[in-house]
């Protein structure tokens, strides 16, 4: 964005400070969102952290999980607003194993806030899993200005198999970028696991992932 390109990670330093600089990182403690930026590969500059706990404060519970859990494996997208000429941030992240959060911002650095009082995929998102985790977001805006969100990982979903897991989904997003569009599908991944990201490169959707 403008020379610079942006990184946003899981704080996993979080979890660290969490259990006195020893032990597993169990990710339980992950309540932020660290950035970085550079615009040559080498320098780079840390910009803060986003709190997501505080952010995410106001969350309502739903049946089956508590609002707000953590914040992990953050995917971000901008574009001009075509009605207002105004740029503008999307960040989607894994709250838990459990659905993905959404934040916006008019800055690649904040300040960001929370658009939504609860996660935007959840259990109870039309196509989402049921048996696997709806989590790790991969988001992209098409030529078209079309937003799609892609998610899901772990264990098998129903009637899947190590090779096909059935544990993936993309969804469409309305013009928002805050709300779904429709029912999640399944995208056909061998192998997949976690780790969800999509991009767009020469026409071609291009969905990467890791592999379990």
């Amino acid at each position: 964005y403008n020379g610079r390109m942006y990184v946003y990670g899981s704080n996993d330093h979080q979890q660290f400070v969490a259990n006195d600089h020893q032990g597993e990182n169990n990710y339980g403690e992950i309540k932020s969102i660290v950035v970085f930026s550079t615009d040559d590969m080498v320098n780079w500059t840390f910009h803060g952290t986003i709190d997501t706990k505080k952010l995410c404060a106001k969350w309502v519970s739903n049946p089956w999980y508590v609002c707000y859990g953590v914040s992990w494996a953050p995917s971000v997208t901008w574009r001009t607003n075509p009605d207002t000429g105004e740029d503008e941030f999307f960040l989607y992240f894994a709250n838990t194993s459990h659905g993905v959060g959404v934040l916006t911002a008019d800055s690649p650095v904040g300040p960001w806030k929370s658009p939504l009082k609860e996660s935007l995929i959840n259990k109870d998102t039309s196509g989402a899993l049921q048996q696997s985790a709806n989590f790790d977001p991969g988001v992209v805006i098409d030529d078209n200005g079309t937003g799609w969100l892609t998610f899901g990982g772990l264990d098998p979903d129903k009637g899947g198999t190590n090779f096909q897991p059935n544990n993936t989904r993309i969804i469409k997003l309305k013009p928002s970028m805050t709300a779904t569009d429709g029912k999640a599908i399944l995208i056909p991944a061998p192998y997949h696991f976690e780790s969800n990201e999509l991009n767009i490169i020469d026409g071609n959707y291009v969905f990467t992932y890791c592999s379990n």
